[in-house]
């Protein structure tokens, strides 16, 4: 997010809730634009580099609105009769105002954290970014609730439509609800500009999880790996079943206990590359078996 400008610079609008406010617009621009949506009148001072600093924060919040909010920029020493009529006393002041009158106001650059919260108590979910709701959206599919986690990446696109990492977080909510076909066209219809490392795993999640969706029952597997503990056929039918029952870590922990017995086994390895692949480069189970894989090569 740009900073405000230097003396002498003329302040670019960062979007189109973002602009550079006069003495003359006020009422325009702030107190009639207000009854619309929430409007922060922000008087700073080009001399000031701590009111510069925090007009990006203030930016980036109102940015994230989608249009619910608007950031109007005064530049004190050019605006010096309406910020004493507004009682400012000094840079940066923000004043909030909503339906025609001012709400609140705060003098300083408030830390990150706080003025979040301001945010969200004006805006509720529009202050939070689709970062933030991705990242919570992660958490809830962490929990094993599919659907839940399937709302939340949907909330994520509602603020960026594009996302790549909620559409990755979608195609796993689908695999973890059998919903095969519902993954299949979701991963098929995104256009190719939309790509991440996260949605690479999680089509390759989905590929996996069509190769083996006949696969047996998890008990069933069970068994004859029990059965057959030489047998690496069985043992990758039993990974691959608790792989698609979300016991990721289980899985990978039994194939590379396998694997630590005889490391040339091909068939052990391959697999073990699959499931890496299918959770993705950051997934931490994944890292710590790429470890453990390569402390078992080299040792």
């Amino acid at each position: 997010m740009p900073l405000l400008p230097t003396a002498g610079q003329t302040a670019p609008a960062s979007s189109a809730a973002v602009k550079t406010g006069t003495e003359e617009a006020f009422r325009a621009d702030v107190v009639e634009e207000s009854k619309n949506k929430i409007v922060l009148a922000y008087f700073w001072s080009p001399k000031s580099d701590q009111s510069a600093k925090f007009a990006a924060l203030l930016e980036k919040y109102v940015t994230m609105a989608g249009g619910k909010a608007a950031l109007v920029k005064y530049d004190i020493d050019a605006c010096q009769r309406l910020a004493m009529q507004l009682g400012i006393r000094g840079v940066p002041t923000t004043l909030v105002f909503a339906k025609g009158g001012m709400l609140d106001g705060f003098a300083g650059a408030l830390p990150e954290s706080q003025l979040k919260q301001v945010m969200l108590s004006l805006l509720g979910k529009d202050a939070v970014s689709a970062d933030e709701l991705l990242k919570k959206a992660d958490e809830v599919m962490k929990t094993g609730d599919a659907d839940a986690a399937l709302a939340a990446y949907s909330a994520v696109l509602e603020k960026d439509p594009s996302c790549p990492d909620a559409f990755a977080g979608m195609i796993r909510c689908f695999i973890a609800q059998k919903q095969f076909d519902a993954a299949k066209d979701l991963a098929e219809g995104l256009e190719d500009s939309v790509k991440s490392p996260a949605l690479d795993a999680a089509k390759t999640a989905l590929k996996l999880a069509l190769e083996n969706r006949d696969a047996p029952a998890i008990a069933d597997a069970k068994a004859a790996a029990e059965a057959r503990p030489d047998d690496a056929d069985a043992q990758i039918a039993y990974a691959t079943a608790l792989f698609a029952d979300a016991q990721t870590e289980k899985a990978v922990e039994l194939l590379l206990a396998v694997f630590e017995k005889d490391t040339t086994n091909e068939k052990i390895r391959d697999a073990l590359f699959k499931q890496f692949a299918a959770l993705g480069p950051a997934d931490p189970v994944a890292k710590a078996g790429r470890r453990k894989m390569t402390s078992l090569l080299y040792a």
